[in-house]
């Protein structure tokens, strides 16, 4: 029985190196141009973010050029890799938060607050995409160097 796939298509993978680009591009001209202007390197800031998580989103769910039973099991093993890496991970940060081992590094209550939630919204989504991703890519590197 051929099950269907829900992966995009693979020319969905350009589209993706063509955001990778663009938010390269976004984080050159907000770092060179609006280093000083505050409320404009925000909006910059946060249009970058949202461009590489889209970006890593279409990387990762679209096809390879042929897509056969073992780039599913390349897939399958690094989604696994990438499950058990933030499992550890979430497992380290709430002992880390529980033990209020943060106190440590903190100067300002309301500065920590903001950082932790740019943390959990923004970065971590990112990291998630960016392990799988590279998990799988190393892994299919691998099969072809065997």
């Amino acid at each position: 029985m051929k099950s269907k796939s829900i992966l995009m298509p693979h020319a969905c993978q350009k589209v993706g190196w063509c955001l990778v680009a663009l938010s390269l591009i976004l984080f050159i001209v907000k770092v060179l141009f609006f280093g000083r202007n505050i409320d404009v390197a925000w909006y910059l800031a946060k249009t970058t973010h949202f461009t590489v998580l889209l970006a890593f989103f279409f990387l990762c769910l679209s096809k390879e050029k042929v897509e056969d039973e073992m780039i599913s099991a390349y897939r399958l093993k690094a989604a696994g890799i990438t499950g058990y890496a933030f499992f550890i991970f979430f497992i380290l940060l709430s002992i880390f938060l529980e033990l209020h081992l943060y106190l440590l590094f903190e100067q300002a209550e309301d500065t920590l607050s903001a950082y932790l939630c740019e943390f959990f919204l923004i970065v971590l989504p990112l990291l998630v995409f960016i392990v799988y991703f590279v998990t799988f890519k190393l892994l299919l590197v691998k099969s072809k160097m065997q």
